[in-house]
């Protein structure tokens, strides 16, 4: 989705919601305050309409009152006058008095006077029956001492009733009977009740059967009808519900609020439509229309390929900060472009002339890139070599097949340097060194560069280093040869001469002859060993093995030689072996009693350190560092020196560090790259122990 599709989905998702919080707001306000206020109002409705009712109610009830306690009444029951029938009980008394029945009871409860409205003929006369039988089955003839006033049912519409006990004017008894007067609340009188109450309102009898009623009211707003009302229930003089009062009155407050929400809703959805438009707008003018110039100066400078172009500074907003750094940005791209053209040409010229070959091999083991020195060592063309399998140029020909390319991939060399013979296509033999490094290339995936030195020079040089060194050799040894031959005859001639001698003091000179005949033999020992060193090449060789070697060739019993450590080979030089026994026999000559002898290995940081202690005198501090230099010592002085020079071959060094007269401590650094791990799989080679009173010395090999 584009930024201008979102930047409108945005706002029109956050109006909406605005929209949607404003209209739930104005619902659980305005509305229920309409709601409220209808509801208030048809309470008070009811109200009046009840109290209406209850005016009539009291009404009754003085008219009962005055007519009993009027002294007339009181005589009238008990000497039955029927002057005052004929003088009261006219049909204009019910019209005057506004009621519709009027009956006087005896102590007994038997009608004895009373005058009645036929609802059905419209008439007035006698009480008739069905009045009478009403007010005597709600309890009206019977004396109280208050009456009874209230609503009961009649045969056709309820009755307003209201009942007093029959005294003198006096109030004064005992009571005579009881007058109960009538009314009924016919449709006319609801009638009047609605017009003075300016309301519609309805009266409902309620039968037994209908369940059981509160006195709550309950009212009720029906907007779609425009009306609004409640409702109340109304006892009878037992206490029974008899009747439903309901008022209904035309809902103008919920018309009035359902115009509000209208108007609301319509005015919230035009002020919704009119801003949404008037932000997309703006927006589109403020921040797409600059934002697609921007992009479409980005284009045409991406499809001219130049990043000399620039884009217009013309506005100061964040727009405009924004052009000023992709500016910036297209600066120091062109700075870089430039700087990686010139590395690139430099480079590219550097390769040309190098005198190593340079090329880079695809994943495939083909040679995708050929520098020309590669191809002049190679006796080709880089055209030639582009394409070509890196085996045909490191494997002589016919010695690997096409299916074992992938294994002569440089994948599958180990980091450094590999060295290869082959022939060129015109036949001539030569020496490679290829080093390989990894190299990742733009398709993912990872290629290797390779840097090809043609060493057949070198490997000339040392055919002829190696022959000359084995005539030197061979003429070193003739010359010993011949040397140990004449001082093997003046040695015997020294022997015969002593034994013949008769002045003996020649005794000593001859004994001085002796001495130096011997260290002559000696030095062309140490001579033949010396000369050993650096004629072979070094190999990798287990520093137990070599230690044991070296201990059976001491031949010393009482002597206990212990190997402890982690088991390592080190890159050394074949005459290792030399170089420990010299320690050894070292320390059996110099160290005066010596019984133990220990080796022990540890790390150093990323070094092997090779610990040599016994437990014989040791060296004193100020001839520490000279014991290696040669001719320095009580022998020949050459064993040390020809140990340090062993060593140094192969980048190893030596001190001693031991304390005089405890021992010493001859320590061995090997540097990293010159020694490696070794693991057994199943025998445990921590320590070896021999003891020379245990084992004689032939049950080593190499003796």
């Amino acid at each position: 989705m584009r930024l201008y599709a979102q930047t409108i989905l945005i706002v029109a998702v956050m109006t909406i919601a605005v929209a949607v919080v404003l209209l739930v707001a104005f619902e659980l306000t305005v509305m229920e305050s309409y709601s409220s206020l209808e509801q208030e109002y048809a309470q008070q409705d009811l109200l009046r309409a009840e109290n209406a009712i209850n005016t009539e109610v009291a009404r009754l009830c003085g008219i009962s009152m005055d007519w009993a306690i009027w002294d007339d009444t009181y005589y009238f029951i008990q000497d039955r006058n029927q002057a005052y029938k004929i003088s009261n009980f006219a049909p204009s008394t019910l019209e005057g008095l506004h009621i519709a029945a009027i009956a006087i009871y005896d102590k007994d409860g038997n009608c004895i006077a009373g005058m009645s409205t036929n609802q059905s003929a419209g008439t007035t006369g006698e009480i008739c029956d069905g009045i009478d039988q009403i007010f005597q089955s709600s309890g009206l003839n019977v004396i109280t001492d208050s009456g009874v006033s209230g609503i009961i049912s009649g045969d056709k519409d309820p009755l307003i009733v209201a009942s007093s006990p029959v005294m003198t004017s006096h109030k004064q008894g005992p009571a005579m009977g009881m007058v109960v007067v009538g009314s009924y609340l016919d449709e006319e009188r609801i009638r009047v009740l609605s017009e003075d109450l300016l309301r519609t309102i309805t009266i409902t009898a309620i039968d037994s059967g209908e369940g059981k009623f509160d006195d709550q009211t309950v009212s009720s707003t029906d907007i779609s009808t425009d009306i609004s009302g409640g409702s109340h229930v109304i006892n009878d003089i037992s206490g029974r519900p008899v009747l439903l009062l309901s008022v209904h009155e035309p809902g103008d407050l919920s018309r009035s609020g359902l115009y509000s929400r209208i108007f609301f809703l319509t005015s919230l959805l035009l002020l919704v439509l009119l801003f949404m438009g008037l932000a997309s707008w703006l927006l589109n003018r403020i921040i797409i229309s600059p934002l697609k110039e921007l992009n479409k100066d980005l284009l045409q400078i991406g499809y001219s390929g130049s990043l000399s172009g620039r884009i217009p500074e013309e506005r100061q907003d964040e727009i405009g900060d924004l052009t000023t750094s992709i500016n910036g940005m297209l600066a120091s791209l062109e700075q870089a472009q430039q700087e990686r053209l010139t590395s690139e040409q430099r480079l590219s010229r550097l390769i040309d002339l190098v005198e190593e070959g340079i090329c880079l091999i695809g994943p495939d083991g083909l040679i995708w890139f050929a520098n020309p020195t590669l191809a002049s060592i190679f006796g080709t063309s880089v055209h030639d070599l582009t394409g070509t399998p890196i085996h045909a140029l490191i494997a002589p020909e016919g010695t690997v097949s096409p299916g074992d390319m992938v294994g002569m991939c440089p994948s599958s060399l180990t980091s450094g340097q590999h060295e290869y013979h082959n022939k060129t296509e015109t036949g001539r033999d030569i020496w490679v060194r290829i080093a390989t490094a990894p190299y990742p290339l733009e398709t993912g995936k990872m290629g290797y560069l390779c840097v090809v030195t043609d060493i057949t020079p070198f490997k000339h040089a040392e055919r002829n280093l190696l022959l000359s060194n084995k005539k030197l050799a061979l003429l070193g040894s003739m010359t010993r040869h011949d040397i140990v031959n004449q001082l093997t005859t003046i040695r015997g001639m020294l022997g015969l001469i002593k034994r013949k001698n008769q002045d003996h003091s020649l005794d000593q000179l001859i004994g001085s002859a002796e001495d130096a005949s011997e260290r002559i033999n000696k030095h062309i020992e140490f001579s033949k060993e010396y000369q050993k060193a650096g004629i072979e090449a070094p190999r990798w060789q287990d520093l137990r093995t070599v230690w044991n070697l070296a201990y059976a060739m001491s031949r010393r019993r009482g002597l206990t030689f212990t190997v402890t450590g982690d088991d390592f080979e080190v890159y050394a030089d074949q005459l290792l072996q030399k170089v420990f026994y010299n320690l050894i026999e070292n320390s059996l000559r110099h160290g005066k009693d010596v019984f133990y002898i220990t080796v022990s290995t540890k790390m150093d940081g990323s070094d092997l350190l090779i610990l040599y202690e016994d437990d014989g005198g040791g060296v004193v501090d100020t001839m520490k560092e000279r014991i290696f230099e040669r001719g320095v010592g009580t022998g020949t002085g050459w064993g040390l020196f020809f140990v340090q020079e062993v060593l140094e071959l192969t980048r190893m060094s030596i001190k001693e560090s031991g304390t005089y007269g405890i021992g010493v401590l001859f320590t061995i650094t090997v540097p990293e790259g010159v020694f490696r791990p070794v693991f057994h799989d199943e025998v445990d080679t921590t320590e070896d122990v021999y003891r020379s009173s245990d084992r004689h010395s032939e049950d080593y090999p190499g003796n």
